[in-house]
Formats: C-alpha cells, sequence, structure tokens
C-alpha cells in the first residue's frame, strides 16, 4: 500500500526501504560532490590567476559568486520540491551542476568561467535541501537525527578528501583536468539516480504555493530561531577553517604545503562531529547538548588563535575546535523540518541559506578581526559567535511554544 509523502510523491514504503541503502549512498555522493565542487578552486586560484592574467583576489571572487547564487537558489528552489517532488528537483540540479563544472573546464576566458561558476553554484543550491527534505519523508523522527548526521558528514568528506584530491590533479595535469575529472563523475552520479531513485507520483492537491511555503514556517517564531542559531555556529566553523591555514603560516612559520594537512584535519573533525551530532538529534535534550557543545567549541577556537602553542597541540585543538562545532549542524536541521510541517524542502532550503551566511560572515567578518586585533580577535570572534548561538538555543528556542510542544511529543513517544 502505497504511503503519501509529504514531498508530495507517493512512495511505497517497502519499495523505499529496499532502496534505502543504495539511496543513501548516493545522496552522500551527491552532497560530496556537491561540496568538492564548491571548494575547489582554492588549490587553482593561483594558476587561474595566471590563466587569465589576473590577480589572485580577483579569481578569489569565482569562488564568491558559487556562494551567493547558492544562497539564493536554496530556498527558491524549495517549494517547488515540496510541490512537485525530490527526484526531478535532484536530477535538474546535478545536471546544472555538471554542465556548470564542465563549462568551466573550457572556459576561454575569466568572463565564461565566471558564468559557468554561477551556474555551478545555483545548482548546488538544489542538491542539500532537496536531499534533506527527501530524508525526512521517508524516515521516522527517531532515525531521522542519524541519516541527516551522515548525510552531513559525506559533504565534510569533500573537504577532507575531494579537495586534497582536486590539487593533486590541479599539480599533474593543469587546471583544466579537476574540472574535466570532476564533471565525470557528475554525470556517473545523474545517472545512478536517474537509475536508482524510486519514482513517485505527484498527487493532484498539491500545489506550488509558492510564498504560502514560507508563510506557513515564518509566521512562528522558533525556525527563525533555528537559523540564527545555525548562522552564528557556521561563522565560527567557517572562521576556524577560512583562517587556521595563515595562521600557521603566519604564527608558525609553515609553508603552504605543510597546511594541507592540517586542512584536512579539519575536514576529518568535521565528519567526526556531524556523526556525533546525528546521534545528539535523537536525543530529548538535545538542544541543550548543542549549546554546551558548540559553547565548548568556541573556546576551544579562542584557545587556538589566543594561545602560543606547540604544533602539535595547536593542530589537536583545531580538530576539537572542528569537532565541536560541526555536532550542531545536523542537529538543527532535524528541528528545522520537524517544524516545517509539509514544507520540508522549504525549511531546508532557508536552512541551506543560513549556512551560506554564516561562511560569509566568517570569511568576511573574521578577516576584519584579523586586522583590527590579529589571530586572537579572530578566535574571540568566534567564541562570540558560538555564545550568541547558545544563548539563542537556550533562552529562545526553549521558551518558544513551538519547541515545548515538539519537546513533549517526543517525550511522548514510546
Amino acid at each position: 500500500m502505497a504511503s503519501k509523502s509529504l514531498s508530495g510523491v507517493a512512495l511505497t514504503s517497502a519499495q523505499f526501504r529496499g532502496a534505502s541503502s543504495s539511496t543513501l549512498l548516493l545522496f552522500a555522493s551527491a552532497v560530496f560532490m556537491a561540496r568538492a565542487v564548491s571548494l575547489m578552486l582554492g588549490p587553482l586560484l593561483v594558476e587561474l590567476a595566471d590563466e587569465f592574467h589576473t590577480s589572485i583576489a580577483v579569481s578569489g571572487q569565482l569562488a564568491a559568486v558559487t556562494f551567493i547564487t547558492w544562497g539564493i537558489t536554496a530556498p527558491l528552489v524549495g517549494p517547488i520540491s515540496d510541490a512537485y517532488g525530490r527526484r526531478p528537483v535532484l536530477l535538474t540540479g546535478l545536471a546544472l551542476m555538471a554542465v556548470g563544472v564542465l563549462g568551466s573546464a573550457a572556459a576561454w576566458s575569466y568572463s565564461s568561467l565566471l558564468a559557468f561558476r554561477l551556474i555551478t553554484g545555483a545548482a548546488g543550491g538544489m542538491l542539500p535541501p532537496t536531499i534533506m527534505a527527501a530524508v525526512a519523508d521517508n524516515f521516522a523522527p527517531e532515525k531521522r537525527g542519524k541519516v541527516v548526521g551522515f548525510i552531513t558528514s559525506s559533504s565534510w568528506v569533500g573537504v577532507a578528501l575531494g579537495v586534497p584530491a582536486i590539487a593533486l590533479l590541479g599539480d599533474v595535469g593543469g587546471w583544466r583536468l579537476p574540472f574535466y575529472i570532476t564533471g565525470g563523475l557528475l554525470v556517473a552520479v545523474w545517472g545512478l539516480l536517474w537509475l536508482g531513485l524510486p519514482k513517485g507520483q505527484r498527487h493532484p492537491e498539491q500545489t506550488l504555493a509558492f510564498f504560502d511555503r514560507f508563510k506557513e514556517i515564518g509566521r512562528n517564531a522558533a525556525p527563525w530561531y533555528v537559523l540564527v542559531a545555525n548562522a552564528s555556529m557556521q561563522i565560527a566553523l567557517i572562521g576556524l577553517m577560512t583562517y587556521l591555514a595563515a595562521y600557521m603560516i603566519e604564527d608558525y612559520g609553515w609553508d603552504e604545503g605543510r597546511t594541507a594537512p592540517a586542512l584536512a584535519l579539519l575536514g576529518v573533525g568535521a565528519i567526526t562531529g556531524s556523526l556525533a551530532g546525528g546521534f545528539v538529534a535523537g536525543r530529548v535534550r538535545r538542544l541543550d547538548w548543542v549549546a554546551a557543545v558548540g559553547l565548548a567549541g568556541g573556546a576551544v577556537t579562542g584557545l587556538l588563535f589566543g594561545l602560543q602553542v606547540p604544533p602539535w597541540v595547536a593542530m589537536a585543538l583545531a580538530f576539537g575546535a572542528s569537532v565541536l562545532l560541526s555536532v550542531s549542524m545536523p542537529v538543527l536541521m532535524t528541528l528545522i523540518m520537524e517544524l516545517a510541517g509539509q514544507s520540508r524542502a522549504t525549511a531546508s532550503g532557508m536552512f541551506g541559506t543560513s549556512n551560506q551566511l554564516g561562511g560569509v560572515l566568517g570569511a568576511s567578518a573574521g578577516g576584519l578581526m584579523l586586522s583590527l586585533g590579529g589571530f586572537p580577535a579572530v578566535g574571540l570572534f568566534c567564541l562570540a559567535a558560538t555564545g550568541l548561538s547558545a544563548a539563542v538555543i537556550r533562552v529562545k528556542m526553549r521558551g518558544s511554544a513551538e519547541f515545548r510542544l515538539e519537546v513533549s511529543s517526543r517525550e511522548n513517544q514510546p
């Protein structure tokens, strides 16, 4: 007997269970590729600047526009996914990302590469929100957090493994080779999803209701508190990831090559924290855990940037901070989808935008703090961001009627 999904897609329970393991692996592959594609320019900036006769700073704007279009697309595509189903949005997003990446490989000028990166970012905004909504559609609440944690950790594998692999490919075959290889992998993932993703049937009563879906989420305060708490935590996490390499170069005299393992270690920490967050998401007192662990992550980041310790101690602190700061995302993602009613992809897209906002502020405001007070100021800035997140979680979210109702329903579950 078919069960009616909140996405507007009817899918038999037996059908999904039979495909769940392979489908989750495909989802993990998609978010891995999306994260790697979004960050792949870092190791290639110097060569891109030489190729197009510009500065490294100008080449860096190619990464910035990716995040901007990603953040714009993520909430806009949510209502479409809620109304017309997850499968067409996922396949369209992957296809557009493949076009953007393969087009970047063939770019003939800086402007053409910029245009293809705009396409790549817009496509990226279509993937994680839709995948997270599909998870919420098809997994029971007690299992949902662990699955969200698994998907989130898979995206960080793109940092730990994908970006170093792109750097190696660029060193071996020039800057175009990583784009060709990555584009080919995206085409392969698209084909596997086309074959393996269960097909559903849209229900006639499901309508787009574009603005109504945002109103459904935005009329209550609790989802907004979740978005603010998440953005604040992402400020600290991205601040750590953005400025760790520069800190090790400036204060410890490392060269760029020696920072690569350190950056990979941050990715491993984020994977570990995301998996742990999946387990925390299933607990009744999950927000107490998130507030405490996140604040501890901010404190460790402050110690890292504020103290002169041996390099191995600094790396241990960086790893610990990455773990602690990554716990919150699966928990808050799970919570906002529980609060979203029938507009899960819309809420997930808004959550994605809060991630991008946190990333932009973590990098830009962190840079301002660095210019004003050096690396210790960056550490204090990250600590302040986690303090804001913890305060919103402990005071605002726990005090909202929507959260009290949600906790009560979890406590009454058998």
